[in-house]
């Protein structure tokens, strides 16, 4: 076995066997990346481990999509849009693109990734589109798992508004 051939097994083993490594760091970055002091929930929280998980199974050969193998549930906001969906992905790509290099994989191991995060962002984009208006084109590589609309409380503020302003008449 070539040096190539073990450090492809080594992202390949670390991306299957402990999905969940990786996941926490993409949570980390998530919540340290945004301008809220409390984000709102993640739509991809549930579905981060399992994708991680089948994304290893791919980049150790596996040839079918590992989003159409993703077996979990992925969130889907119209009030948060696809902007949202954009957001998690990018941050997504970029801890599992940081961990192929740190586990010194190269570009055939990016190009997997990279692959398989377009067709995850294609479709959550295509299944969201779908939600708002039925007539819209369904998504090119179906997800595996189960796909639910996410409704959003509004936040007091918007809830009542000038409630502040009311609370602070009272003091």
């Amino acid at each position: 076995m070539t040096e190539r051939s073990r450090r492809a097994v080594g992202v390949a083993r670390v991306f299957t066997q402990q999905p969940d490594r990786l996941a926490a760091a993409w949570r980390r970055v998530r919540c340290m990346g945004s301008s809220q002091m409390h984000p709102p929930p993640s739509l991809l929280d549930g579905l981060v481990e399992p994708f991680i998980r089948e994304l290893g199974l791919s980049i150790g050969g596996d040839e079918t999509s590992p989003w159409s193998r993703t077996r979990a549930v992925l969130r889907l906001s119209p009030e948060r849009g696809a902007r949202a969906l954009y957001d998690e992905f990018a941050v997504l790509r970029r801890c599992l693109v940081d961990a192929v290099e740190v586990l010194g994989g190269g570009d055939p191991e990016r190009a997997v990734v990279n692959r398989a995060l377009d067709e995850a962002v294609d479709s959550a984009v295509a299944l969201l589109q779908r939600m708002v208006d039925a007539s819209a084109e369904g998504p090119r590589v179906p997800f595996g798992g189960l796909v639910v609309e996410c409704f959003e409380r509004p936040t007091e503020a918007r809830a009542r508004p000038g409630a502040e302003a009311a609370r602070a008449a009272l003091h």
